[in-house]
């Protein structure tokens, strides 16, 4: 064993470096220091005037019920409550009592959201909490049978005041990519910032100083000449923000609806009040909300859903189902001792680990199987998305298995009301997992969980004692400059320099190859590159996924025609060993993982000058497809830009 492998010392080199004294990474895209996250600042808590008023459809005591009066079959609707006596609801349960089963996903929540596919009558019940009583409210409304064609406007929700939302719309019985779509607010305090995308829209929710609804309509015209006008309803939650907290201190609002999946777990109270709200400004102590390896060796499943938060109960049980079914759920228990909490939540967007409280924190996307569930997520872009647009190259990434895509796979059209298999589902959890938990268990490996104290806590751990990252990059380091500064374009949203915006796809492969990245992201900081390869030795060895990098030019190349391509990179000759050192500290529980290494492919090379999409299948026999056949894929086929490890299309320029 070589002597990098033998220190056992974890003091940073770096400890100060972080000036807002806690270190978040964004994976699936970025990591910083807590400053901006490279986004845009929050808006300001300044109270709008309304654009009109919504009126309440039936009053209960001190409660207004908003919502639809008319229904027809293959509609979207929705109701929503708020007090009339400026007490606050704390609580709220919707349940069905009569009618064709409704699919309803947000029962705790003050609004809920639902397609009414079969005519009949149908009777909700709310049982809602103030801090003056309970009150019972019940809804009786009829859905009329109907040929007409609708619009779909989804999905009605709560969000947190000055947090980011998302509305779609889609139609069951018609084309909305053909169709023309207007979009304004009709009633509520004056959203911020409203913005369309082909059929989504997204706006930021203003300040409020009580509850208030928000009512959006679409007026949408089909190819056909027929016309349909939805209206969806978001309520805006009035909350406790603390500007200097930890979350809206990196302009992240969190949402009020997050609540532990286990309503008996023994942690409910302190996963609630330590991992995901907008007023937590100190670190919890272990002696609060220990790490799980800290009294579990081998977690149950039970064990982990004890410190799950989940914004929608879904999110838990496809959690859950994952843990039972997936290949990799062994791993997982073992990995996820390494954390204090996982959260699972509409509204997280990237997955991120953060030091400060210990959890990791998962984007919903990730989870979802029915369409209903699909509905319930936030899609407001990614921040990073437009990172790098300077560049006249793009960095790609994907899964392949079994010589077809794995992930991701073909894309699950939201339109369409796609479902997804448990396979899908599968390979979007699992990647990353593996990434995350690479993260946890950097910050917090095996070897110290028997030592903290009670006293101890995540941020200050860290602070005193560095991570394994850390020791990786000082014996493996990375050596291109200009792949370190382009990262920083890249990931961390820099301005590219002139030189920079002269760089082309051979360029990228001259600074690149001769280098030991497993890919363009572990430039960005040493915690990315300690993932990352992580990542990439699970995702082979536990579910036969072999990792692609390619490098193509952005111009000029409509077909994705690839400059220079590598297969299982982290399992190059010049790699491996950096690959087992980390491995080795963030998960020793697999044994020898020189022996694993040898058993796994090694690296090949993409071909070059062919398509990204005719580089998935690498046998002799399909070498000579034709790239020009390509372009029709795209519709179908999703791609990964390591440029910002975002699901989408990258801009090509022709």
């Amino acid at each position: 064993m070589s002597d990098q492998y033998m220190v056992n010392k974890r003091v940073s080199t770096l400890v100060t470096i972080f000036c807002c004294s806690f270190y978040l990474t964004a994976c699936g895209g970025s990591s910083n220091d807590g400053q901006t996250n490279g986004r845009a600042e929050l808006p300001p808590a300044v109270i709008t005037e309304s654009v009109g008023t919504l009126e309440p459809i039936m009053t209960f005591g001190n409660i207004d019920l908003f919502g639809d009066s008319e229904f027809i079959t293959n509609g979207s609707y929705g109701f929503a409550l708020t007090t009339n006596d400026n007490s606050q609801i704390t609580a709220v349960n919707w349940q069905q009592l009569s009618g064709p089963e409704l699919i309803v996903l947000a029962t705790n929540s003050q609004t809920i959201g639902f397609d009414a596919l079969q005519a009949g009558n149908y009777t909700l019940q709310a049982d809602v909490t103030t801090n003056t009583g309970i009150q019972q409210i019940t809804h009786q409304f009829a859905v009329q049978q109907s040929d007409l064609t609708v619009a779909n406007l989804r999905l009605d929700h709560t969000v947190t005041e000055r947090g980011k939302v998302s509305l779609r719309v889609d139609s069951f019985n018609n084309n909305i990519s053909t169709a023309a779509i207007i979009w304004k607010q009709v009633a509520g305090p004056a959203v911020l910032e409203l913005q369309t995308e082909e059929n989504r829209a997204f706006f930021i929710a203003p300040a409020v100083e009580s509850d208030q609804i928000v009512q959006i309509e679409t007026t949408v015209t089909f190819a056909d000449g027929s016309t349909s006008i939805d209206k969806s309803i978001v309520t805006i939650n009035d909350t406790q923000i603390i500007d200097t907290a930890y979350f809206p201190n990196s302009n992240i609002i969190t949402s009020d609806d997050v609540f532990s999946f286990k309503a008996d777990s023994a942690y409910k109270t302190a996963i609630e009040s330590c991992i995901y709200t907008n007023s937590l400004n100190s670190t919890c102590t272990f002696g609060t909300l220990p790490l799980i390896g800290q009294q579990f060796n081998d977690p149950t499943i039970a064990d982990i859903l004890d410190r799950t938060l989940v914004s929608h109960d879904w999110m838990g049980q496809r959690f859950t189902q994952y843990l039972e079914q997936s290949a990799a759920g062994p791993d997982m228990l073992k990995l996820l001792r390494g954390v204090t909490a996982v959260v699972i939540s509409y509204d997280v967007r990237p997955s991120f680990y953060w030091a400060a409280t210990g959890a990791i924190y998962l984007d919903a996307r990730n989870f979802w199987v029915i369409p209903e569930e699909r509905d319930t997520l936030n899609e407001v872009p990614d921040f990073r998305s437009g990172f790098g647009s300077d560049l006249q190259f793009r960095v790609l990434w994907r899964y392949i298995k079994d010589n077809a895509p794995y992930m991701p796979g073909a894309n699950f059209s939201s339109t369409a009301r796609d479902t997804r298999t448990f396979d899908a589902l599968e390979a979007d959890i699992s990647w990353l997992m593996y990434h995350e938990l690479g993260h946890a268990n950097d910050f917090f490996p095996h070897d110290v969980w028997a030592d903290l104290s009670n006293s101890d806590d995540p941020l200050s751990f860290f602070r005193n004692n560095g991570t394994n990252s850390d020791l990786m990059i000082n014996s493996f380091p990375l050596n291109s400059a200009q792949m370190k500064g382009l990262a920083q374009v890249s990931f961390a949203g820099e301005t590219a320099n002139a030189t920079q915006k002269t760089y082309v796809a051979s360029d990228i492969e001259a600074f690149f190859t001769p280098d030991i990245a497993s890919s363009y992201y572990s430039y960005l900081n040493e915690r990315e590159d300690f993932a990352t390869l992580f990542e990439r030795f699970m995702m082979q060895y536990r579910l036969n996924a072999s990792a692609d990098i390619g490098i193509v030019n952005t111009q000029n190349n409509a077909n994705f025609l690839v400059t220079w391509g590598q297969r299982d990179r982290f399992n190059h000759s010049t790699i491996q060993e950096r690959t087992r050192f980390t491995v080795e500290k963030i998960l020793p529980d697999l044994g020898d993982i020189a022996a694993l290494q040898a058993e796994l492919p090694t690296s090949t090379q993409l071909r070059s000058n062919v398509s990204w999409f005719d580089n998935v299948d690498l046998r002799e026999n399909v070498q000579g497809q034709n790239a020009i056949q390509v372009p029709y894929r795209l519709e179908t086929t999703s791609i990964i830009d390591e440029t910002n490890r975002h699901i989408g299309k990258p801009t090509l320029r022709n």
